[in-house]
């Protein structure tokens, strides 16, 4: 038996309405996922993620997420403002063992559509164990658009190299 981590790293810049939106949903999602019952929703919450439930406000946020009773965000979270500019402001998500490439790309595609609109924020992941597993290292990269987000793990990359399917 291996222990397995999914490790990631990544910063990228957002206009201040976007990271404080992106700071809401961490904070939930930490609440949500210790059993505690966050603060109420924003305005801005409820809009990037709409309730699917309307005795829940929460229930768009939670349904956003893989495990609907566990909206786990995948990585620690910090912020820093622009010095140059007070509109802006540098994101970083980072963990050396839960990192949840999915997680964060539906995250950031939903709080930061202005950013988005400017570019895409891309990022990459590895997966490490703690023991040799033949064809079990690996990782993956993430572009998130606008209007889509493209995921892809090295193994599928090798596999299109091997059968001639990259250049």
């Amino acid at each position: 038996m291996a222990d397995h981590w999914t490790q990631g790293s990544f910063a990228f810049r957002c206009v201040a309405a976007e990271r404080a939106l992106i700071e809401e949903a961490v904070n939930a999602s930490r609440d949500l996922c210790a059993g505690v019952d966050p603060d109420p929703p924003s305005a801005a919450i409820l809009s990037a993620f709409p309730p699917t439930d309307s005795a829940d406000p929460w229930s768009g946020f939670r349904a956003a997420f893989g495990d609907y009773d566990h909206p786990h965000v995948g990585g620690d979270f910090a912020a820093v403002d622009d010095p140059d500019d007070a509109e802006a402001c540098l994101v970083t998500f980072a963990s050396m063992d839960d990192f949840e490439p999915d997680a964060l790309a539906m995250l950031i595609q939903r709080c930061c559509p202005a950013t988005l609109a400017e570019g895409p924020i891309g990022f990459e992941w590895a997966a490490i164990f703690s023991k040799p597993r033949i064809d079990q290292f690996g990782g993956g990269w993430c572009a998130i658009f606008a209007d889509r987000i493209e995921l892809e793990s090295t193994g599928a990359a090798l596999d299109r190299a091997l059968s001639g399917g990259i250049d």
